[in-house]
């Protein structure tokens, strides 16, 4: 009788300190929900558009270019720096064009994961997970509530 008394308190004693686990593969979350994929859509367009206005800059600045080495030696020092300008104004054009695509893209990028971490955080409310680790950081173990994210980040959206 004793030992069967000793066998259920250690039974109830690692029950009582058993925790519960969740994983979640936040790359399969990321892509899956519909505004990652909004947000793709947006940023290439923007990306386009940059392209096709820079595209036509370049193309006026080498007609330009071609017009003032067919003039030779009759190139004035004030066409040669209103030339420079138009070729730094070029250069700056491409590089804040660069800078703003990069700036949505991370204030798209932690829009989404703040709703990631909202909708984890949730999830992991409601089924009383005491730890969520990632899913390729966990090898054995842990219960699977990457759907569940998923789900929440699109009702979080």
């Amino acid at each position: 009788m004793k030992k069967l008394l000793l066998i259920a308190s250690v039974l109830l004693a690692t029950s009582a300190f058993a925790e519960k686990v969740g994983v979640v593969d936040s790359q399969r979350a990321f892509f899956q929900f519909s505004e990652t994929k909004k947000a793709q859509q947006s940023l290439e367009s923007q990306a386009k558009k940059v392209e096709n206005e820079a595209r036509q800059k370049e193309v006026a600045l080498q007609k330009e270019y071609v017009a003032l080495q067919a003039k030779g030696d009759k190139l004035t020092d004030a066409e040669k720096k209103a030339f420079e300008k138009k070729s730094q104004d070029f250069q700056s054009f491409l590089n804040s064009s660069q800078d703003k695509l990069n700036k949505d893209q991370m204030a798209k990028l932690k829009r989404i994961e703040t709703v990631y971490v909202k909708a984890v955080k949730k999830v992991a409310a409601d089924g009383k997970y005491d730890y969520i680790f990632e899913a390729e950081a966990l090898k054995v173990g842990g219960e699977d509530i990457t759907d569940r994210v998923i789900k929440e980040m699109e009702a979080l959206k």
